[in-house]
């Protein structure tokens, strides 16, 4: 992590915690990179009942959900006393992360035509038995 960066403070309005990490361009406690990471990832996620089908800037919304990955394997590699609870979300980032940037990258699959995890109707069989 970088020396700089544990001396400052979060930017978040009156919160006073030291800074884990930093995540566009603001240095946030680990709570507040996780909640803005979390927000964010909702907003983006064509699943999630908070998306607007609004234009997307593809560009910007792979670069902030690489980035929020990539800070969020930093941390759970760099920080030694985080609780089971703190680790859980940090991998739950990387996951989400990993299947919205997934998504992004298909250039067969738009974001109408998603469906969440699990909910597809029946998976294909990848060999049939023999009678």
């Amino acid at each position: 992590m970088d020396t700089k960066l544990l001396e400052r403070i979060c930017n978040e309005n009156a919160c006073g915690g030291a800074a884990i990490t930093s995540l566009d361009q603001q240095a946030l406690c680990l709570n507040h990179f996780l909640l803005r990471c979390y927000a964010k990832l909702e907003a983006v996620d064509p699943r999630s009942q908070k998306f607007h089908e609004d234009p997307v800037d593809l560009p910007s919304m792979r670069a902030f959900i690489e980035e929020c990955s990539q800070k969020a394997l930093e941390i759970s590699l760099q920080s030694e006393n985080l609780s089971n609870l703190e680790r859980g979300r940090l991998l739950d980032i990387l996951l989400w992360s990993g299947e919205l940037f997934v998504l992004l990258r298909a250039p067969r699959i738009t974001f109408a035509d998603s469906t969440p995890l699990g909910e597809s109707s029946k998976p294909a069989r990848a060999a049939s038995p023999r009678t």
